[in-house]
């Protein structure tokens, strides 16, 4: 069995108070709660889920960089040079913070990607090793890439399954993208 122990606030020694024992619940008796219906109707989760694996480096911190439907993206930028140095997302209602940096080189290239109207991100294909060296972004009308050098040594292409919507990535970042996996709904 899993237990936990409460916390209690901290007593003062000016009280003089006998501490006791705290204590310990049970997490094996805690249900977790249902994922709700999305009010649009068809049948999707309103909560993102992790789709695919995450592919990339350990390094850095953890990043999870989504958007929830209605909103429609639009744009999409890429900052790149030997690796993928940082991707921004912006939809039509806000922009997403920024995973990864802007680079710290002055020859580090920024490329932007403005998506139609009926256009939407369908996935990735990503080479990496330690991070992510290249990346190709893969929408409903074409492909845009890749972005990023020559020094991955692994490919791995992720799209979200059928009936489902890319909403956004989770995964690793620093200076650079670390690691990459899909959110879909």
């Amino acid at each position: 069995m899993r237990w936990r122990q409460l916390n209690y606030p901290a007593r003062s020694h000016a009280a003089k108070v006998v501490a006791r024992k705290q204590p310990f619940i049970n997490l094996d008796q805690q249900k977790p709660k249902p994922a709700e219906a999305s009010q649009s109707g068809g049948g999707m989760s309103t909560l993102p889920k992790e789709y695919g694996g995450e592919f990339g480096g350990k390094g850095g911190v953890p990043y999870l960089c989504i958007f929830q439907p209605p909103a429609r993206l639009n744009k999409i930028i890429v900052w790149h040079r030997d690796c993928v140095d940082g991707i921004q997302l912006e939809t039509d209602l806000s922009v997403l913070p920024r995973i990864g940096g802007t680079g710290k080189h002055r020859d580090v290239q920024k490329d932007v990607i403005e998506l139609s109207t009926d256009e939407i991100l369908l996935g990735v294909t990503v080479e990496y090793w330690q991070y992510i060296d290249r990346i190709t972004l893969h929408t409903s009308q074409r492909n845009y890439g890749p972005y990023g050098g020559q020094g991955g040594r692994l490919t791995r292409t992720l799209f979200s399954p059928p009936g489902n919507r890319l909403v956004g990535f989770k995964g690793r970042h620093w200076e650079l993208v670390d690691s990459i996996q899909l959110m879909i709904v």
